[in-house]
């Protein structure tokens, strides 16, 4: 079975993927990554080029793909769980939500330009993306885990440890 990491941007889901992955001997995948590989262009120019919608369409293929492999961790672009069709996917994963305070994922994402739904909007677009984005997130998940002020190892170890003893509903 995949593990998918859910979450905003900024909560570190690429970060703690690729250590779990390496603790667990599963093989890493990153959408965004699989979309800026296949498309050739980052999704901040995608999105300045082509629009979200299409950035949307391609990411759904993508995590349909991605899902359709077993035995590795999936780190999801946070707008994954948007989409019934992305959501129906997960249901084949075990699903571990990472959260953060909006105050620790806008200083991890300040100048990051490569996060378009972030740019310029700072704490109060982070908490409105947060609110809107939380039903579904709540939706997907099987464990939820904080990353606010956390190590990386730390927190791989940490989901590592509960999906043993949690199990899939």
């Amino acid at each position: 079975m995949n593990i998918a990491l859910i979450g905003m941007p900024g909560c570190m889901k690429t970060t703690v993927g690729k250590r779990l992955a390496a603790l667990t001997g599963m093989k890493f995948t990153d959408t965004d990554e699989m979309f800026e590989t296949r498309e050739g262009n980052t999704i901040s120019r995608t999105f300045a080029e082509k629009g979200e919608s299409y950035f949307r369409e391609k990411e759904r293929e993508l995590v349909k793909e991605a899902c359709r492999d077993d035995g590795q961790i999936i780190s999801c672009g946070g707008g994954v769980p948007l989409s019934a069709e992305c959501r129906k996917e997960l249901e084949n994963c075990r699903v571990v939500r990472l959260t953060a305070t909006a105050e620790c994922i806008a200083a991890r994402t300040c100048g990051d330009d490569t996060r378009p739904l972030l740019s310029g909007g700072g704490t109060q677009r982070i908490k409105h993306m947060m609110a809107e984005r939380e039903k579904y997130y709540a939706e997907c998940a099987d464990i939820t885990v904080d990353t606010t002020d956390k190590d990386p190892d730390e927190l791989a170890r940490m989901i590592a440890e509960a999906l043993k003893t949690e199990k899939k509903s």
